[in-house]
């Protein structure tokens, strides 16, 4: 191939190469654009007056709130200082700052920030850091895909969700069980046998932090069933264990844009399945995101004030 050919087939490339994050942007927009648009729709549809109405006026509902949101950086304090000798109050900014970045801007974002932080403030190397975070990450995704498995399988062996019901979907018990177990199965025989690519911590390490997580998602499960349920006592368990397991399934989907914003519409939509008034899940479920994002700007706006004044005073 001669060489005008090879500069055109280079350019080519870099131009492909260019384009396929921007149109992975375009299209990451495009969703989020589309789920805005169905939340806009149910809210008009509802009624805002109505949701309004709706909002808890129950004091729990927003101490359980609080809880629900500073529990990963506070076991992420347990499971990092696994590794290293890190400070409580400093490492809560950064892995508050961590959630943030997740959350509200992009996936993996917060452990960018979290990478670096631990080189420049923990004297980590970037191997070491690398390796910690990137076990930490995994060994948490583990813990909780446990865990939705465990309660999504002993909820519907039990009857307490009607989410197949509601998608039309027959699918026996046994066969459901069957396919828990191999998934289950299938996890730990990947585990097993890639550990040495997938792990650069000991045995003692690995299990800690991933009992340190599967003790977190238990936690939340039971703090956000119980959120729900002190604003609407009279409605039934099973309810709320379906609209906990669509929550569960959303939190699985790898690169899914406004997780919260699609649990949101879809809360409201399963409305007349699980027999509660749209506009009072309207109002429990958007409640919960106003405080979430109002925490989080707020938490940050103190975060990098202070961050602000501790430069210029080093200055």
């Amino acid at each position: 191939m001669d060489e005008p050919s090879l500069q055109v087939s280079s350019e080519t490339e870099r131009q492909t190469g260019q384009l396929i994050p921007i149109l992975i942007r375009i299209l990451k927009y495009l969703i989020q654009f589309a789920i805005v648009a169905v939340l806009l729709w149910q809210i008009y549809t509802i009624g805002l007056a109505n949701i309004l109405r709706e909002l808890p006026r129950v004091p729990l509902f927003y101490v359980i709130f609080l809880m629900l949101y500073f529990a990963l950086p506070l076991t992420e304090f347990f499971t990092y200082r696994q590794s290293f000798p890190i400070r409580f109050w400093p490492s809560q900014l950064i892995f508050l700052k961590k959630r943030i970045y997740n959350t509200t801007v992009i996936g993996y974002l917060g452990e960018v920030q979290l990478f670096s932080w631990l080189q420049k403030e923990v004297g980590a190397g970037k191997k070491r850091a690398f390796e910690v975070v990137r076990d930490n990450n995994t060994l948490s995704t583990a813990a909780s895909t446990t865990i939705v498995l465990l309660l999504l399988s002993g909820f519907v062996l039990t009857g307490q969700i009607a989410i197949f019901d509601a998608l039309q979907i027959q699918i026996r018990p046994p066969v459901l069980l069957a396919i828990s177990v191999g998934v289950f199965g299938l996890m730990v025989l990947l585990v097993r046998r890639f550990r040495r690519y997938l792990f650069s911590m000991n045995r003692r390490e690995g299990w800690t932090i991933f009992l340190l997580h599967t003790g977190r998602m238990l936690m939340l499960t039971i703090l956000q069933m119980l959120q729900w349920y002190v604003v609407m006592p009279d409605v039934a368990l099973s309810s709320w264990f379906t609209l906990l397991s669509v929550q569960l399934i959303l939190s699985r989907i790898p690169f899914l844009p406004n997780k919260d914003l699609v649990f949101l519409a879809a809360g409201v939509g399963l409305g007349g399945v699980i027999n509660i008034e749209p506009a009072a899940i309207a109002g429990i479920l958007l409640a919960h995101q106003v405080l979430d994002k109002a925490a989080s700007v707020l938490i940050f706006a103190g975060i990098s004030v202070g961050e602000a004044r501790s430069t210029l005073g080093r200055n």
